[in-house]
């Protein structure tokens, strides 16, 4: 396609519309993710927090020393602060009893706004979500945790707290976000380039067409050209020719032979006007044609004659460098022909002096033959 317009205009419109439904399904679908992953990763801390609390409560009926039961957690929890959801144990003051990381053991967690509480013991998840989309990590280092369920182990002092790492959280559904927004933006490219790849095959094949059709028409076009020179040739050179057939004529009279003498067209038809009998001369006739059975000849003038020969027999009859039989319903004249101008996709329509009261027609049948009569 040589106009690369259309092609920045498809970029542009497409760019447009798919970054706006980008940015929506990309939002929908992170969200959906990260709502999902985090509600996977918290169910499965609530499994394990319920068996430390259950576990631990047994032993704690069964008179074994707190002390122990605390050794035992703070062993089952160890080091595993760095995973996205992490359990500890506090007492009812607040106090760390048991973390992930020893060196916080004894201390107490002082934060001025936490999550859950003795009344509300867990945070639900579109409430954390929204809570994490807006944490910003900037300046806070070394408290990177929320505690976000609660769980008290019947018969002690003791509560199970569920932490989520932020820092490992929010890290991860920002490459959630990234590779969504990869995938988006290289499925936008392939379709793209798919859709230019569209765009220039019909762009092409609409340009080839127009092409062609430009073609045939300029074809068509020289040809009528050619054929109205033609004319215009045949009818300068018809009187070369009627000096040609009346030497013709007279070499034919003067031979002794009558085997040998040619029969020469007619120079008049008969014809009729009301009751009289009117000789028309072939080179005053316009055109011959048929009408409700009834055989017309125009005269040049525009007078109008009826003959009684059928159409057939007064062809049969002219002389066929002159005239030419242009379908079953008329006869025109090489004297007549005005202007020969394309009709339908082969077929030719003539125009006479005087006008044809009849369209004159050539089908594309007889269009060969009317060309080969006019190149006598």
């Amino acid at each position: 396609m040589k106009n690369y317009r259309i092609y920045i205009l498809i970029s542009i419109i497409f760019s447009v519309l798919y970054l706006i439904i980008s940015y929506l399904a990309i939002n929908f679908i992170s969200e959906s993710s990260s709502i999902l992953l985090i509600e996977n990763e918290i169910n499965s801390a609530k499994r394990r927090a319920k068996e430390i609390s259950l576990i631990s409560s047994k032993a704690l009926e069964n008179k074994l020393e707190k002390n122990n039961v605390v050794d035992a957690i703070q062993k089952s929890i160890e080091d595993v602060n760095e995973e996205n959801i992490f359990l500890s144990v506090i007492d009812w003051s607040g106090k760390v009893v048991c973390f992930p990381d020893i060196t916080k053991v004894g201390t107490v967690d002082a934060r001025e706004n936490p999550l859950v509480s003795s009344v509300k013991n867990e945070v639900s998840i579109e409430d954390l979500y929204a809570f994490i989309s807006d944490y910003n990590l900037e300046g806070k280092e070394q408290n990177t945790s929320e505690i976000i369920r609660l769980d008290p182990i019947p018969n002690s002092d003791m509560i199970v707290a569920t932490h989520i790492n932020l820092k490992n959280i929010i890290s991860k559904l920002d490459n959630f976000k990234s590779g969504f927004l990869f995938v988006f933006l290289i499925l936008g490219l392939i379709i793209l380039i798919f859709l230019l790849g569209i765009t220039r095959y019909i762009g092409s094949y609409y340009y080839e067409a127009l092409e062609q059709r430009s073609s045939r028409l300029e074809d068509g076009m020289l040809n009528l050209s050619k054929l109205n020179i033609s004319l215009e040739n045949y009818q300068k050179n018809i009187a070369i020719l009627k000096e040609q057939q009346a030497k013709a004529e007279i070499e034919a009279f003067e031979k002794e032979d009558e085997d040998q003498v040619k029969e020469l067209p007619k120079k008049r038809l008969l014809t009729y006007i009301r009751n009289e009998l009117m000789p028309v001369s072939i080179e005053d006739i316009s055109y011959i044609y048929v009408e409700n059975t009834i055989t017309y000849i125009v005269r040049k003038d525009g007078k109008r004659y009826t003959a009684n020969d059928s159409l057939d027999q007064i062809y049969s009859s002219l002389d066929q460098k002159l005239f030419f039989r242009a379908n079953r319903q008329i006869i025109v004249s090489i004297y007549a022909i005005d202007k020969i101008i394309k009709f339908g996709n082969s077929s030719l329509k003539i125009e006479t002096k005087p006008a044809s009261e009849i369209d004159i027609v050539i089908g594309k049948n007889k269009a060969s033959s009317f060309k080969q009569w006019l190149d006598l």
